[in-house]
């Protein structure tokens, strides 16, 4: 195991200044010791934070970059045509989920490797000893040099951090919040998206009409949209988290311009990534029901009772609906994931159950 503190010890050392970007629970512990040292640069991008590192090397600076398997994805445009192509020097931190861990990450957890091998890029396992002196090395030869954590290498590290909303016990929880709207959704598409949401809502009520999107964080508005269009004669309910709707949040401005008459769409924000460890996504004060209002009228909902009339109306209606609800940081203790044999079948029993499709 790494010591973390001597981990980023080593990067300040070697004048990093600065940690960008999106949390991973691997990397829980790093991004924690960088929040107490005042290091952490939160996005809700991975891009992004590539493309900020790529500005502070241009200034002369070093940022690290820190991200989850998935998010190579996101970065892989900066990753080549920014910092690889202009020789801006970046280290890379990425935590390689899905090595015996969830059926969404598993692809990814065998393709990272490859795919840096592809782009001709060198890599290091962060397990192994002197690797991050290896990968500092590196960047006095290459653009990027990339340490890849398979697995939970770093020492436990706590910050007691807290989102704004957290302190806020008046604010609902997203457990009550959901079950509200499971309770008078009546035979409407329920959509979910990653994390705790998808969890909570399979222990709420598990049903046909439910899809749990458990990974691809971001694509909960623009799979709404396409189930929407696609079967204009059911009612959606889309069910999105503050993070994730930032990570892509062009894809809201797509989704207000067609505004489907059968969707209703919800964002349950508490300022964190709190199925990663509760890291903040922002400096605080969420301005995300501003940006939503600008695009499309937004409802808040201020407590699990106000989703009975919310919810009714909308079923009764033919009009898109856009919901916004401030919640505090807290789940159910224990709190399950849908077994895996479910969510390899759900996209079937869905189609078979709900859209009709045989």
């Amino acid at each position: 195991m790494c010591d973390t503190k001597l981990f980023v010890d080593e990067l300040l050392k070697n004048g990093f200044e600065k940690i960008a970007g999106v949390p991973c629970s691997f990397l829980s512990s790093l991004i924690n010791e960088a929040e107490k040292r005042g290091l952490y640069e939160a996005f809700v991008n991975e891009g992004d934070a590539l493309a900020y590192a790529a500005g502070a090397s241009l200034s002369g600076r070093k940022c690290a970059v820190i991200m989850q398997n998935s998010g190579l994805s996101n970065a892989l445009s900066p990753l080549t045509s920014l910092n690889e192509l202009f020789r801006l020097h970046t280290l890379i931190i990425i935590g390689n989920r899905g090595v015996d861990d969830e059926p969404q990450h598993r692809i990814m957890a065998t393709a990272v490797k490859p795919i840096l091998d592809t782009l001709k890029l060198p890599y290091f396992n962060a397990e192994d000893n002197g690797s991050l002196k290896s990968a500092i090395s590196q960047l006095d030869k290459s653009s990027s040099a990339i340490l890849v954590n398979d697995k939970n290498t770093f020492s436990p590290i706590s910050f007691n951090l807290k989102p704004d909303n957290e302190n806020q016990p008046d604010l609902p929880l997203r457990y009550d919040i959901l079950k509200a709207i499971s309770d008078h959704a009546e035979d409407s598409i329920i959509i979910t998206t990653t994390g705790f949401t998808s969890r909570e809502m399979f222990c709420v009520k598990d049903r046909a009409e439910n899809f749990y999107m458990v990974g691809s964080m971001g694509c909960l508005s623009s799979l709404a949209l396409g189930i929407s269009e696609n079967m204009p004669h059911k009612k959606v309910i889309a069910i999105d988290g503050d993070s994730a709707c930032l990570m892509r949040l062009g894809a809201l401005y797509t989704l207000t311009e067609k505004r489907p008459d059968n969707l209703c769409y919800i964002v349950l924000d508490n300022q964190a990534n709190e199925s990663t460890g509760g890291q903040r996504n922002s400096l605080g004060g969420s301005r995300l029901v501003n940006i939503m209002n600008v695009l499309y009228p937004t409802d808040s909902a201020y407590c699990a009772n106000d989703y009975k009339s919310v919810i009714q109306k909308f079923i009764k209606t033919r009009q898109y609906t856009q919901i916004y609800s401030k919640i505090r940081v807290g789940s159910l203790s224990r709190l399950p994931r849908p077994n895996r044999a479910l969510i390899f079948g759900q996209a079937e029993r869905f189609k078979r159950e709900v859209a009709d499709v045989n």
